[in-house]
C-alpha cells in the first residue's frame, strides 16, 4: 500500500511518495518562460505563479546544461586516457545518458525538484571525476616523451679558502678529472675563462686520488671543476669532503632528450623495467640530474598474463663492467655507471644478466616519503627486527620482523639503514625491495581512489621514465578489467666485500667493492627468464632447489686490480687553457 505524507509550506502543497519522488503541482511548462522578464506588479495572481514556475524551469534547464557540459568534458578525458575497459565504458555511458534525459525531461513534470537535486549531485560527482582524470592525464603526459635532464658542474675551493667568487681565483691553479668529467666540464672551464677574462693554469688528472690529495695539499691545486654528482662519490673515500669544500660557482646545463621506448603490448607481453633510485641530495632537484650515482638498482620483471612480478636488486657497489660516454670500459662500481646516464646502468645490468631491459624509471628514492604519506602509509614486511641509526634518519624507529605500518619518515629510515645489519648493503637492498612491494600493494588496492589526487601531486616531479603513455593506460585498463592480485616475489644478489680495488672507469684506487656471488647471478638470470616465459613460482622454493655457492665473480682472482699508492703511475698533465 502506497503511503503519502502531506504537508504545506508557503501555501504550496508537496507530496512525498515512499520511493522518494518529490513532486510539486502543477508542473512547469514552456509557456511559463514568457513571464520571466515581465514586471511582477503588472501580473495577476495566476500569472505570478506562472512566473515562479518559469524561474524554476529556467533553473532546471540551466542545471541540465551544466550537467551536459561537464559530462562531455569528462567523456572526452576518459576517451583520451583510454583506461576504462569497454564493459565499464558502455555501462557508464548508458547511465550518464539516461540520467541526463531524466533530469532534462523532469523539468517539465511535477518531479522537477527531484530532477534538480539529481542534476546538482551528479554534476558535482562528474566535476570531481573530471578533475581526477585530468590530473592523471597531466602526470601521464610526462611518460615516454621528450624530457629535460640536468647536469650541474661546480667550481670548488677548500672551505678555509678566502675566495668567495671566480674573480678571487684568477691566479689559482685549477684541476679536473679528465677521465670522469662529463662533456659539460670543459664547457664550464670555457665559461670560467670568459667570466674572469684570464687563461687558466689548469691540470688534468686521470684519478681522483691524486687530484683530491693535491687539492688538500693546496700547492698544485687550489680550485677544482667537478660534476656535482661526483662530490657524493668522493665523500665515500674522503669522509669529510663535503664539509671541507666550498662551492663558489655553479653551472647548470639542461638538455632536451628524446627517450627511446620499446614497442611492447604490456597487456600480454612480459617486460623488464630498470628502477634507478637516487637516495642522495643529487635527486632533490625538481628535475632529476642526468649524471647521478644510482644507489638503488632494481629490475622489475613483469608478466601481465601470469600476474607474476620478480624484483631483483643488485648491490650498488657490485664490481662489474661499466662504460662511460668517452668509450672507456672497465671494472668499476655499478653505482658509478649512473654518473654517465641511466642508459649506462641499463647497459651494465643487461651484460651482467644476459637480458634486454625494455623500460626504465629513474626516481628520487627519498621522494618516496611524500608518496607513502599521500597513500596514507604502507605496510612493509621486514625480514629482520632492527632499530635504525641516525645516519638513516634523525629519529630512531623500531621495526619488528614481519609487518610494520609505516608513514613516509619511517619508510625512508627503513630503506636507508644498513649499519644495523651484519649483511649491510645487501640487507638494505632487500629492504628497498620490501618498500617498493609495499607501495605497489597499496597503490593497486581500492584505497588508492580516495588518495588519488595527493598521490599524483607527490609523484609528478620525482621521476624520469621512457615508459610510453599507452603502456600505462593499458596496464590500468587491464587491472580494472581483471583485479586478480599480483604475485610479487623478490630476490637480492649477495656477495663478498673486498678492498683496495682499482675503479677503472672513474679513476680511483683503494676502493671498497662487492664481488657478487656467481650462483646468485646465475639464479637471478634463470628466474628472470622463468617470469618472461610465464612460469609462476616461489623464489625461496626455487633457490632451495638449486645450487648456491659463495664463489664470486672476481675478474681479477689473483688480485691484479688491487693497487697501492706505490703502484700508481704519474697521471697528471699540466697545460694552459
Amino acid at each position: 500500500m502506497i503511503k503519502y505524507i502531506s504537508f504545506f509550506k508557503n501555501s504550496n502543497k508537496y507530496i512525498i511518495k515512499k520511493w522518494g519522488f518529490i513532486m510539486a503541482k502543477p508542473s512547469p511548462s514552456r509557456s511559463d518562460l514568457k513571464y520571466l522578464f515581465k514586471p511582477t506588479v503588472s501580473l495577476s495572481k495566476a500569472e505570478r505563479k506562472k512566473k515562479k514556475r518559469g524561474f524554476a524551469l529556467a533553473a532546471g534547464l540551466l542545471l541540465a546544461l551544466v550537467q551536459l557540459v561537464l559530462t562531455v568534458l569528462f567523456q572526452i578525458t576518459i576517451f583520451r586516457l583510454d583506461m576504462l575497459p569497454a564493459k565499464y565504458l558502455i555501462v557508464l555511458n548508458i547511465i550518464l545518458i539516461l540520467v541526463f534525459l531524466y533530469d532534462l525531461t523532469s523539468q517539465f513534470s511535477r518531479s522537477h525538484i527531484l530532477g534538480k537535486l539529481i542534476s546538482i549531485l551528479l554534476s558535482v560527482l562528474i566535476l570531481f571525476s573530471y578533475l581526477f582524470t585530468s590530473k592523471f592525464d597531466s602526470v601521464l603526459s610526462k611518460f615516454g616523451n621528450a624530457d629535460t635532464t640536468v647536469d650541474i658542474v661546480d667550481v670548488c675551493v677548500l672551505a678555509s679558502d678566502k675566495a668567495a667568487s671566480l674573480s678571487d681565483t684568477v691566479n689559482y691553479k685549477y684541476a679536473y678529472n679528465s677521465v670522469a668529467a662529463s662533456e659539460n666540464v670543459p664547457a664550464a672551464i670555457d665559461s670560467i675563462k670568459s667570466e674572469t677574462g684570464h687563461t687558466l693554469d689548469i691540470t688534468q688528472y686521470n684519478t681522483w686520488n691524486e687530484l683530491i690529495d693535491a687539492f688538500y695539499a693546496g700547492k698544485k691545486v687550489q680550485a677544482i671543476v667537478i660534476n656535482h654528482s661526483m662530490i657524493n662519490m668522493i665523500s665515500q673515500d674522503y669522509e669529510n669532503f663535503e664539509k671541507d669544500i666550498k662551492i663558489i660557482k655553479t653551472y647548470r646545463y639542461e638538455k632536451e632528450v628524446e627517450l627511446d621506448t620499446a614497442n611492447i603490448n604490456v597487456k600480454k607481453d612480459p617486460f623488464i623495467i630498470y628502477v634507478s633510485g637516487i637516495s642522495s641530495d643529487d635527486g632533490a632537484d625538481t628535475k632529476l640530474l642526468d649524471n647521478a650515482l644510482s644507489d638503488v638498482n632494481i629490475l622489475a620483471v613483469i608478466n601481465p598474463e601470469s600476474k607474476q612480478v620478480l624484483l631483483v636488486t643488485t648491490p650498488r657497489d657490485s664490481y662489474i663492467q661499466i662504460s662511460n660516454n668517452k668509450g672507456v670500459t672497465g671494472y668499476d662500481k655499478l653505482t658509478h655507471a649512473g654518473n654517465y646516464g641511466v642508459h649506462r646502468s641499463m647497459e651494465a645490468l643487461e651484460k651482467l644478466y644476459g637480458i634486454d631491459i625494455d623500460y626504465y624509471v629513474k626516481i628520487n628514492f627519498l621522494g618516496s616519503k611524500s608518496i607513502v604519506d599521500a597513500l596514507g602509509g604502507i605496510t612493509i614486511d621486514s625480514e629482520v627486527e632492527f632499530t635504525n641509526g641516525r645516519d638513516a634518519a634523525p629519529v630512531a624507529y623500531h621495526f619488528v620482523k614481519g609487518e610494520n605500518e609505516c608513514d613516509g619518515d619511517m619508510t625512508i629510515a627503513f630503506a636507508r639503514e644498513r649499519y644495523a645489519f651484519l649483511a649491510g648493503d645487501f640487507q638494505r637492498g632487500r629492504n628497498q625491495m620490501a618498500v617498493i612491494k609495499g607501495i605497489i600493494q597499496k597503490a593497486t588496492s581500492p584505497a588508492i581512489l580516495t588518495k588519488y589526487s595527493a598521490v599524483m601531486d607527490a609523484v609528478s616531479d620525482l621521476f624520469l621514465t621512457n615508459i610510453p603513455n599507452k603502456a600505462i593506460t593499458d596496464l590500468v585498463k587491464m587491472q580494472l578489467g581483471n583485479n586478480t592480485p599480483w604475485n610479487i616475489q623478490s630476490y637480492g644478489i649477495n656477495g663478498d666485500t673486498d678492498e683496495y680495488r682499482h675503479l677503472e672507469v672513474v679513476g680511483a684506487y683503494n676502493a671498497s667493492i662487492v664481488l657478487p656471488y656467481a650462483d646468485d647471478i646465475k639464479n637471478a638470470s634463470a628466474m628472470i627468464n622463468k617470469v618472461l616465459a610465464g612460469d609462476i613460482f616461489d623464489v625461496e622454493e626455487y633457490v632451495n632447489e638449486h645450487e648456491s655457492s659463495t664463489e664470486t665473480l672476481d675478474p681479477y682472482p689473483n688480485g691484479s686490480s688491487k693497487n697501492s699508492s706505490s703502484a700508481k703511475t704519474s697521471t697528471s698533465t699540466k697545460k694552459k687553457q
